[in-house]
């Protein structure tokens, strides 16, 4: 072993074991996400774990119920970061906003279509009412590309509503209930509304950006340690989920306040499946993203995988050895 190596494997032993002592003190930063997602699980870990607090973060995580509201958090300055909303960054980007997109929770996404009982196909859903969340997100977007594909239009056939405040136990309330006929749910909601009696009517699983990080170029900028800090505890709480079932388990049943572990475990395999633990886009889900934005946007179609996105904090957390020694 090399002089360095061995002196990066030291200064990580010591870290990971809290005995470094930093002579700064904690900074917070306020941490907006949408919904009570599968993208942003790793998050509640690794601040229920206290894992940023490692890293010398005191890490507030905001629910801003919806994502046009996040992003307006995000560029108005009242929080330092936002998880996901990754639709809602990417219109913002092409309409001229300065968003600096850093990292991503996964490069997979899976929706279920969950209907009333009696609704047998998609084409079903003509003259229906489909529940959405307020602000046009990557749901809506998913409900209308699939309107689409099955020969319908997505602006004429079907009403579309806004239930409640972003999260996804109105949409649940109002599909059982039958103010709405559909809505399109990630996990667990859809296994929670399957459980209450409906039907999960198509299951979409799509290379598309999930969970993404999002920040601005100023704070990158003036902050940068302090984003460095951020990434390596959100890069550890992620190791922490995927080798901690059970721990897990409790954390994501507080945060969806669902006592059902079945229904927790469901949204666990579904995370812990599809998680990035170095936090890197791939290609073909960032394409993925810009060709869903276009479909509103059509300008969207000019921006290349590499735009906007700076990579450079994971770069350089890869090449400080951190996640191999994380690894291990």
């Amino acid at each position: 072993m090399n002089t360095n190596h061995a002196l990066k494997v030291a200064i990580f032993v010591i870290w990971h074991l809290g005995l470094l002592q930093v002579s700064c003190v904690a900074e917070t930063l306020r941490v907006g996400f949408p919904s009570l997602a599968t993208g942003f699980a790793p998050s509640w870990v690794t601040a229920d774990k206290g894992i940023w607090k490692k890293h010398n973060l005191d890490v507030e995580l905001i629910f801003l119920r919806g994502g046009s509201r996040t992003v307006s958090a995000l560029i108005g300055g009242s929080v330092d970061f936002i998880l996901g909303s990754d639709l809602g960054v990417t219109t913002a980007i092409v309409q001229g906003a300065s968003i600096a997109r850093v990292g991503v929770t996964t490069n997979t996404l899976g929706y279920s279509m969950v209907t009333q009982p009696n609704i047998k196909t998609v084409r079903d859903l003509k003259g229906k009412i489909i529940g959405i969340t307020p602000g046009r997100d990557a749901a809506y977007a998913r409900v209308a590309k699939l309107l689409r594909d099955n020969g319908m239009d997505a602006n004429k056939d079907v009403t579309y509503l806004a239930v409640g405040d972003g999260g996804p136990a109105a949409r649940v309330a109002a599909l059982s209930s039958g103010i709405i006929h559909a809505t399109m749910f990630t996990p667990p909601s859809d296994m929670i509304s399957e459980k209450a009696g409906m039907r999960i009517l198509v299951k979409i699983d799509v290379a598309n950006v999930g969970g993404g990080l999002n920040t601005t170029p100023a704070f990158v900028q003036k902050k940068r340690p302090q984003a460095l800090r951020f990434l390596r505890g959100y890069m550890e709480g992620i190791q922490y989920l995927k080798a901690h079932k059970d721990e897990s388990l409790k954390i994501f049943s507080k945060y969806v306040r669902n006592p059902d572990l079945g229904v927790m475990a469901y949204l666990y395999e579904e995370i812990s499946t599809r998680v990035e633990g170095g936090l890197r886009p791939q290609g073909e889900a960032v394409r993925a993203l810009l060709d869903l934005a276009a479909l509103d946007l059509p300008q969207a179609k000019k921006l290349g995988e590499k735009d906007h996105w700076d990579l450079s904090l994971i770069d350089e957390i890869q090449r400080s050895g951190f996640l191999d020694q994380l690894g291990k």
